[in-house]
């Protein structure tokens, strides 16, 4: 039937040709118009889906992100901006399934790769063992820095799960590039693989390096301590620990282990496989890289090596931090409740956790933990950021009470942290007991009289009460000349001058002050002041009027209309009338 039709349709053509041509050209004409409507709406679509994938990532949205630009990516797989959007923001999203899914596709139809598209996929190839697939999915991608450095890596632990150590430590050798920094990073990772393999006397020599040179990172710490008590050198254990601490600040890792050989407990050394391996491998790059940025890059890569080791719980307390400064307080709640008691980030993430209720508006949820927190007798340093909250919460006598508990424990251990004077004195200036802070304010000064913000409190203390005031004046000073840039001291210098009468220097520093640190209402609100004294008025009522614009307590902004209107209650006194 269907050879019959088609026929016969046929031979109406032949016989009928000059008048159905022009039928045949418009049927044309109209399937070319079709489809180029069906181009331009795709387009279209295409550009929608772009805008809202674009709206979502400024209004900090990556999951309605991941979703728009992966349709885009979908239907231009040639375009790597947009491919890496996509991947981008659905790892971002802690989504690796839809970021793998996007990857793949694309990579089926693209000619060359989006580093961050090969970086996944590669990752998700260690994760389940494929080694052999690793290089040929990080080929056909150009990367910068930054990424090179991961992608040498993954091809060592490649190797390295393959059986082929040799190469695989040869691979980290050969990718220095001349960048200080990175390449301490590389030694660090080539250390970590020597403990993996279990070649211990060079993974110490190695590691004895890193650390003469000041580039020895916390997991680098963590392998040499274990080496070293492993072979009863725990005094030296110690040692590393100590002065990794004392360098770069408080870290689990560290503070775990120190507590466990001050037990008397013999470490021994972990050896990564090679997913933890290759996890570290992008972990490491990434938290040096938290360190120097503010954004939410670090992100992406955290998601990708919790893919590998979702033991990884350093990097899931970097991501919260990094989520929480974010605003993105929900699911930096999410993520820090992941981390389990067993860990040693566990306590740490307490505190995070309080934080970011603090800072997503629960409050009571927030003193709820730190009471909680409080009573389980945490470790100094936990015991320090609860302080800190309960300072933020407005319970400035329960704040005063953990520091004061703190210091008394130092003291009967023989030791002393001007850090927890300064702030329980600027606690007590506060709250008005002043006698008592300005004693906390001096101790923190005989312990450390280089401390600008300690120098600058107390001087301006003494400033504000009319007291001491040349002495004040020199403190100030002397904290200005350590930093010069903060807009802080450089306002109590200014305000030194005004109550010391000097007006025009005043001036001078304030209107510095206000140009260092503009959102500052009460910098605004000095600078008005010495205007007024100057007798410029209109100028002065102007800062104050910006001063209210920053204030949201009601009282304080009334006080300021108030003063608006009649000038300042009290000149310094050099300028009031005999």
């Amino acid at each position: 039937m269907l050879r019959r039709v088609s026929a016969l349709f046929s031979l109406i053509l032949l016989s009928g040709c000059t008048t159905i041509g022009n039928d045949v050209d418009e049927l044309q004409k109209r399937l070319s118009m079709a489809r180029a409507d069906a181009q331009t709406n795709a387009a279209a679509d295409d550009y929608g889906q772009f805008l809202v994938a674009r709206y979502a990532s400024l209004t900090n949205d990556p999951g309605q992100a991941a979703e728009n630009y992966a349709h885009v990516a979908l239907s231009q797989p040639g375009d790597r901006s947009i491919v890496d959007r996509a991947v981008f923001s659905a790892l971002l999203a802690d989504r690796f399934d839809l970021a793998r899914s996007i990857a793949s596709n694309v990579s089926k139809k693209a000619d060359t790769q989006s580093p961050l598209a090969s970086m996944t996929l590669a990752t998700d190839a260690l994760a389940k063992a494929r080694y052999a697939d690793v290089p040929g999915l990080l080929e056909d991608s150009d990367p910068g820095i930054f990424d090179t450095l991961i992608f040498t890596t993954l091809r060592a632990w490649a190797l390295f799960g393959e059986g082929d150590t040799a190469r695989a430590q040869l691979t980290l050798l050969e990718a220095s590039s001349g960048d200080a920094y990175l390449d301490s990073l590389l030694l660090n990772m080539l250390a970590i693989m020597e403990v993996a393999t279990g070649n211990d006397a060079a993974a110490v020599k190695t590691f004895s390096k890193l650390e003469s040179s000041g580039t020895l990172i916390a997991h680098g710490a963590v392998s040499y301590a274990q080496l070293l008590s492993a072979e009863g050198l725990d005094q030296e254990a110690k040692e590393i620990l100590e002065n990794f601490r004392a360098n770069a600040g408080p870290n689990p890792l560290i503070t775990g282990l120190q507590r466990r050989l001050e037990q008397g407990e013999t470490l021994s050394a972990h050896r990564p496989d090679t997913q933890e391996g290759a996890a570290l491998s992008i972990y490491i790059p990434a938290a040096a890289l938290a360190s120097r940025t503010q954004t939410d890059l670090p992100g992406v890569y955290y998601a990708l090596a919790l893919h590998l080791d979702p033991d990884l719980n350093a990097a899931r307390a970097l991501w919260a931090d990094a989520l929480d400064r974010a605003g993105r307080h929900t699911e930096a709640i999410a993520k820090l409740e992941e981390i389990p008691e067993s860990s040693p980030y566990y306590s740490g993430a307490r505190g995070q956790l309080a934080w970011a209720f603090l800072r997503s508006g629960d409050n009571a949820r927030a003193l709820e933990l730190v009471q909680h927190t409080l009573a389980g007798q945490p470790e100094r340093d936990l015991r320090i950021q609860m302080g800190d909250l309960l300072q933020s919460l407005d319970r400035e006598e329960e704040a005063v009470d953990v520091f004061s508990g703190i210091i008394e424990d130092d003291r009967a251990s023989g030791e002393q942290d001007w850090r927890l004077y300064y702030t329980r004195g600027a606690l007590r200036e506060r709250m008005g007991l002043w006698p008592s802070a300005e004693q906390d304010l001096k101790t923190a000064k005989s312990l450390n009289p280089h401390a600008p913000e300690v120098l600058n409190y107390l001087g301006y203390s003494w400033i504000d009460r009319g007291m001491n005031l040349e002495e004040g004046l020199e403190l100030v000073r002397k904290a200005l000349t350590l930093r010069p840039d903060s807009g802080e001291i450089t306002d109590s210098l200014g305000w030194a001058h005004y109550r010391l009468g000097n007006i025009d220097q005043s001036i001078s520093y304030l209107e510095r002050a206000v140009e260092l640190k503009p959102g500052l209402a009460e910098i605004n609100e000095h600078l008005g002041d010495a205007y007024w004294a100057a007798g410029r008025r209109t100028e002065a009522r102007y800062q104050w009027q910006r001063a209210m614009s920053l204030l949201e307590a009601d009282d304080e902004i009334e006080r300021l209309r108030r003063k608006s209107l009649t000038g300042p209650v009290n000149l310094p006194p050099a300028l009031q009338n005999p």
